[in-house]
């Protein structure tokens, strides 16, 4: 009989022992998933932050190409006046020489006879008719200066139409760059959507396996009710450390201390010395004892209301899984485990499954 029980007991043990052994693959392999999963959201963070910075440049550069095209309309808009006011001048020079070359060419002898009649004496004559003469030659020459500056503005406002063509060639240039970074920068954030998704996933499987686990440990540990795994209950609040009120960092999103991206953080930091006891805020079973990931070592309660609180970075787990644990009980104690930058503890609230902020639930 002792010797059936015996092997009935070392298949037990064995047994137990591998799936144990199962979980804690198993975990791991999610665990290495979490980790490349996040390393790869961080390279995709970087390479965002990459083209946000080329969509500003290219954007100032289209703002830059904008007010100088503004600038190249004005320019052409008084131009084209000067323009339209040498046209004006050209015309009226010309309707007045036309009189006076008019009035010379029909009545010449007419004209003539006046001279002659109007002069005193003939180099009075001879000094009308060269007046006359100078000032249709004068009338000729004003006339080929403003064909001259109309030829000049004209060619002038060629080349300002020239360069206004060239800047907006550029600035159609630069929208189709804008378009392709733009459309490289949402792929990016698509693919970073992908991942959140992923991570919640494993995040999620995470909690299964630790409830599942929960589950046989609080069996296990009702077969053996006379070991007593309860610690000292140290407060009768709910704040999670007792003598460290200072958040150093709250609920929401932040620039993280580490992967210096902006990213949300699902709980309160309270910083605190190394070994400085935690206490649960509500009374619940212990579903996670353990490493998870980036959270170091985390302990996970499920309290009797259905709220999920979840202590993380410690350096010492005092309560296991499936241990019935009260109001102020000690259950961990401060350190820097994960990815952390000091001692302090990451406290979260979880409703459903969904986190949300701690603080109203501590105060």
């Amino acid at each position: 009989m002792k010797k059936i029980i015996s092997v009935i007991t070392a298949c037990t043990v064995l047994f137990t022992a591998n799936f144990i052994y199962a979980d804690d693959k198993e975990q791991q392999k999610i665990d290495e998933k979490l980790t490349e999963n996040r390393q790869e959201q961080t390279t995709l963070e970087g390479k965002i932050k990459e083209l946000d910075s080329k969509i500003a440049g290219i954007e100032k550069n289209i703002n830059n190409t904008n007010d100088k095209i503004t600038k190249l309309d004005s320019e052409i808009e008084t131009t084209k006046s000067e323009i339209e006011n040498l046209e004006n001048k050209i015309k009226k020079n010309e309707k007045d020489l036309g009189k006076r070359l008019k009035a010379i060419n029909n009545n010449y002898s007419i004209g003539y006879m006046k001279v002659i009649l109007s002069s005193t004496s003939v180099s009075d004559f001879f000094n009308n008719v060269y007046i006359v003469r100078e000032v249709v030659e004068q009338d000729k020459e004003i006339l080929k200066e403003l064909d001259k500056n109309k030829l000049e503005i004209e060619k002038k406002e060629s080349d300002l139409n020239n360069k206004k063509q060239e800047q907006e060639d550029l600035k159609l240039v630069l929208e189709q760059d804008n378009n392709i970074v733009q459309g490289d920068k949402s792929e990016l954030e698509a693919l970073k959507r992908e991942l959140e998704t992923e991570e919640n996933g494993l995040e999620e499987e995470l909690e299964r396996l630790a409830a599942e686990s929960a589950a046989k440990q609080a069996a296990e540990n009702g077969m053996n009710s006379g070991d007593d795994l309860s610690g000292v209950i140290i407060s009768s609040g709910s704040w999670p450390v007792p003598g460290y009120s200072r958040v150093s960092s709250p609920y929401g999103y932040r620039l993280h201390p580490v992967l210096n991206v902006q990213k949300m953080h699902t709980g309160v930091d309270i910083p605190a010395p190394t070994g400085t006891p935690v206490m649960a805020v509500d009374s619940g079973t212990i579903t996670y004892s353990g490493v998870q990931g980036s959270y170091g070592n985390t302990i996970m309660i499920q309290h009797d209301d259905g709220k999920v609180s979840l202590y993380a970075h410690n350096s010492v787990l005092v309560a296991s899984v499936g241990q019935r644990v009260e109001k102020g009980q000690v259950v961990s104690k401060i350190g820097s485990t994960g990815r952390s930058t000091g001692p302090h503890l990451h406290f979260e609230i979880r409703i459903n499954g969904k986190h949300t902020n701690p603080l109203p639930y501590i105060k």
